[in-house]
């Protein structure tokens, strides 16, 4: 792509990928104006940073009223295409593209590996990025895992393997964008903040593969129906992956072993026994990588390897302190039900959950029926409820068990109380598993934010404090 000096772009966002999208742009020769509908102090204060770098920021704007000035507009992923702006930009003819677009039209030649799905995608990101880097062969993490696709222009060679964690938000506004290798990992109803709907939703996410050729490689669960649409839609080579051998299978579990076949070179290829990472959610994610890993440099010890000494990541079922016998767990990383469906189901013993935050629009009658289900086993103690939520959590709970809910469902009103509460109910042997469903923003700015409260609050009642009242 080539950037005349002063051609304008408009950066939509003043978060972390407009930022590096505008200070990009600008080292380009280009004329970068980035705008955020926020004027909030965290807000004012990275507008401070780029405008001492030369770049005009606007805070509190919608729309700007110059937007027709603009050659093209570039959107974070935190803007909803549905936005005022982006529709204003369209309608003038203007287009309208994402960060990820843009970081990959200036990165050409490098090797891009990108992972999607609803849940998952940065432990597999992480996993990919740990198999295939190497002597020789760097693999750097970037895209919704943290490090825009942008920032990294002129700070990668096209040697090193770009393994980018990439959202429906991001997806929405590719134009170009072609992995070499796609990993498609679930889809679950989530963003409906966002998207207008699960279909708006699930076409996002398969524009993953509209620009994929025969020579680039879709690795898919083969359990998942969006998944196999997605494979059928795939020019390329396909390798599904799911913990039973199926017609396209190229990865599967046999007799406590990940094991290959074609496309793949077939092998037993490593133990579940040695893996750190537990519950099948996560076997399946070591799969998906192994497979991606695989498809572009066939070094199955050092894919095992990697697999074996992974040990997870901060806020995914990370262990988060004892108090008296009773083990806690951060899975502040579930912002949806489908995640902590997956991880009350992958739960080993009997324990409590607390959950709660901010709905974003997603129906919570499957996870209530889950929770049911574990209550009628025998392994779900209780579950403690707190956040913007909580009243509609409870009512689908109690929908959903009826008279089996009885005292084992607590509102309370913050996250300190919510432990208390969560030991008090556990008792001996038991655990308390903090996994929220829901969004952090009623009272976080992020799930990391609220996973470090949580174990802050755990470590607070370990030294003996406690307060709040339930309801």
């Amino acid at each position: 792509m080539t950037w005349p000096a002063g051609k304008k772009v408009l950066v939509v966002g003043l978060g972390s990928s407009g930022e590096a999208a505008a200070v990009v742009l600008r080292g380009l020769g280009a004329t970068p104006v980035v705008i955020d509908s926020s004027d909030a102090p965290s807000r004012a204060d990275a507008a401070e940073a780029l405008e001492a770098r030369g770049i005009e920021v606007r805070l509190g704007v919608l729309i700007p009223e110059d937007v027709k000035s603009f050659g093209l507009v570039v959107a974070s992923p935190g803007v909803p295409d549905r936005a005022a702006v982006l529709k204003e930009a369209r309608s003038s003819g203007i287009k309208v593209i994402s960060e990820l677009e843009l970081g990959y039209d200036l990165l050409t030649g490098s090797t891009f590996v990108a992972v999607t799905g609803t849940n998952g995608k940065t432990t597999t990101t992480r996993l990919i990025a740990a198999m295939l880097d190497g002597p020789g062969r760097r693999a750097v993490e970037c895209g919704n895992i943290g490090t825009p696709v942008v920032s990294l222009y002129g700070q990668v060679s096209s040697e090193d393997i770009l393994v980018c964690e990439v959202s429906s938000f991001q997806l929405q506004n590719i134009d170009t964008f072609r992995p070499h290798v796609a990993v498609v990992l679930n889809l679950a109803p989530d963003h409906f903040d966002w998207h207008e709907d699960i279909g708006d939703y699930s076409r996002a996410k398969m524009r993953i593969v509209e620009n994929m050729g025969e020579d680039d490689c879709l690795v898919y669960n083969i359990d998942d129906a969006f998944c196999r649409e997605v494979a059928g839609k795939a020019r390329g080579m396909t390798i599904g992956f799911g913990p039973e051998r199926r017609e396209g299978s190229g990865i599967w579990l046999e007799d406590g072993w990940v094991v290959t076949g074609r496309p793949l070179p077939p092998r037993r290829l490593l133990e579940v026994g040695k893996l750190k990472l537990v519950g099948g959610h996560n076997i399946e994610n070591v799969m998906a990588a192994a497979a991606a890993s695989l498809a572009i440099c066939d070094d199955a010890l050092k894919v095992a390897g990697s697999a074996e000494s992974f040990g997870g990541l901060e806020h995914r079922c990370e262990p988060a302190g004892e108090i008296s016998g009773v083990l806690f767990y951060n899975d502040s990383k579930a912002t949806n039900p489908h995640a902590a469906q997956h991880a009350v189901r992958a739960f080993e013993g009997r324990f409590v959950a607390i959950m709660g935050g901010r709905n974003k629009g997603l129906d919570f009658t499957e996870l209530a029926h889950e929770l049911c289900c574990l209550m009628r086993e025998g392994r779900l103690e209780g579950v403690v409820l707190v956040g913007e939520s909580a009243p509609e959590m409870r009512s689908a709970i109690e929908s959903s068990c009826g008279e089996l809910a009885g005292e084992r469902l607590v509102t309370v009103g913050d996250l300190d109380e919510s432990v208390a509460v969560a030991l008090a109910m556990a008792g001996p042997g038991a655990s308390v598993l903090f996994s929220p469903a829901c969004a952090s923003f009623d009272m976080f700015e992020d799930y990391k934010h609220r996973g470090r409260a949580f174990k802050a609050a755990v470590l607070k009642l370990a030294g003996g404090e406690t307060g709040g009242s339930v309801t």
